[in-house]
């Protein structure tokens, strides 16, 4: 497999962008004390939860092991969002060791939040369907990223030239 290029080099860029603000602005509720952050991002939260029945995110009732996830995705994975938005927009490799360890990490922890979802009685086959719509991006393309860079000496880098 090549390296990321064109189109799917653009799409792993918005996703990494865009997971920057969600992890700090949205995610970080669930580790982080509420009352660091403004009433309008805690509404933002609590209107995500109810309309969408997403009992994870669900305050006062988050649960340890959600939060210890969270805790991994802001020490761990967020470092990693912003070296490989840096190293894509400076047109630099990415290494592809971490590359590895950061999306083995990420899908692994999407299981155990999929299960909940899929065992939560209190909601419906469309409910649970629409709330796992919201979560699968975030399995899918740390999937997609193990396969490019297994197959690759730099993942998400430019071309060398032969």
């Amino acid at each position: 497999m090549t390296v990321l290029q064109g189109k799917t080099k653009n799409a792993f860029l918005c996703f990494f962008i865009s997971h920057i603000p969600i992890t700090l602005l949205i995610d970080g509720q669930a580790f982080f004390p509420r009352h660091y952050y403004p009433q309008i991002l805690q509404d933002v939260v609590d209107w995500y939860a109810l309309t969408f029945k997403d009992k994870l995110m669900t305050h006062p009732d988050i649960q340890p092991w959600f939060s210890s996830l969270v805790a991994i995705e802001i020490l761990f994975q967020l470092p990693f969002f912003v070296y490989a938005v840096s190293a894509m927009l400076k047109r630099r490799n990415i290494n592809k060791n971490l590359c590895i360890a950061y999306a083995s990490s990420t899908a692994t922890t999407l299981i155990p939040i999929f299960a909940c979802i899929l065992a939560d009685e209190e909601t419906s086959i469309e409910e649970k369907a629409v709330l796992l719509s919201f979560y699968l991006p975030y399995f899918i393309f740390p999937l997609w990223l193990i396969m490019i860079a297994a197959s690759e000496q730099s993942a998400l880098g430019i071309k060398k030239k032969k």
